[in-house]
């Protein structure tokens, strides 16, 4: 815990809400596929503004958790707390489909001066009556993985309404190089029109540019086609405003997916 009250000083010294402090983050696992009866997961939680090179670690308001077969949701703690990385640890002994994930769940923050100086501080504008308030803003950030151990299972479903979601039409881990594969965004479980997903890879030498993207139908359903074998980060955000009166002026969320393709 004191390495994340001392990050958390850190945070509120920049007068940064803590993923403004990057650009996107990814939830990397040692492994995605284990033919074993049991074997211990590990995973990296880093945000960056290059992809694929580790920036800062989380903050202390990120949870993690494992959702695996008849959607058993499980706390995963976290060993090592660093400058660039945060690193989980769980062991998974059932066969089949986990989701691996890292949230920051609907975190409010509101930018406010005092004495003359703007920063960022948790809450709505309820917790800052009489403070100069510039605005405020609520986040929803998740970065996923999926693992499976021996048999895979049905990937677990998304039970909690999540502002914002990539779900898949086959299982995130059969994903193979040449594939048409079909995603779907969601917002609260209602399909989301017009949302954009990016997909970024590990390979070559531009790592903030896609490799490609898609836009979302009526259905909330896009096409993408990978081309390569290896990692792949899809990426989706959506930002919009609040009605006058609200707790929050607006909203960014935001949602990651490492996959690994293969050939």
């Amino acid at each position: 815990m004191r390495c994340f009250r001392v990050l958390l000083l850190v945070l509120c010294s920049l007068s940064l809400p803590p993923n403004a402090l990057a650009h996107q983050q990814w939830l990397l696992p040692n492994w995605f596929i284990d033919s074993g009866d049991g074997s211990w997961v590990t995973f990296d939680h880093t945000f960056s503004d290059s992809r694929f090179r580790p920036g800062s670690g989380p903050s202390s308001y990120y949870q993690w958790w494992a959702v695996g077969p008849e959607n058993l949701k499980e706390s995963i703690p976290f060993l090592y707390l660093g400058k660039t990385r945060a690193i989980g640890e769980i062991e998974l002994t059932k066969p089949g489909t986990y989701r691996l994930e890292g949230v920051e769940n609907r975190m409010a923050w509101t930018r406010i001066k005092v004495d003359g100086e703007e920063r960022w501080q948790p809450g709505t504008r309820a917790d800052h009556v009489g403070r100069e308030i510039l605005t405020s803003r609520s986040y929803f950030n998740k970065a996923l993985a999926y693992v499976t151990l021996g048999e895979s299972s049905s990937v677990p479903a998304s039970t909690n309404g999540d502002p914002l979601e990539i779900s898949f039409g086959v299982h995130p881990n059969r994903i193979a190089v040449g594939k048409t594969i079909r995603f779907r965004t969601l917002a609260s479980g209602q399909a989301l029109t017009g949302q954009d997903i990016e997909v970024y890879t590990e390979l070559g030498g531009a790592h903030d540019d896609p490799v490609s993207r898609c836009t979302s139908d009526r259905e909330g359903w896009c096409e993408l086609i990978f081309e390569r074998a290896g990692l792949h980060l899809l990426v989706t955000s959506a930002r919009g405003e609040y009605p006058p009166g609200s707790e929050t002026d607006g909203y960014s969320h935001g949602v990651n997916v490492m996959l690994r393709v293969e050939r």
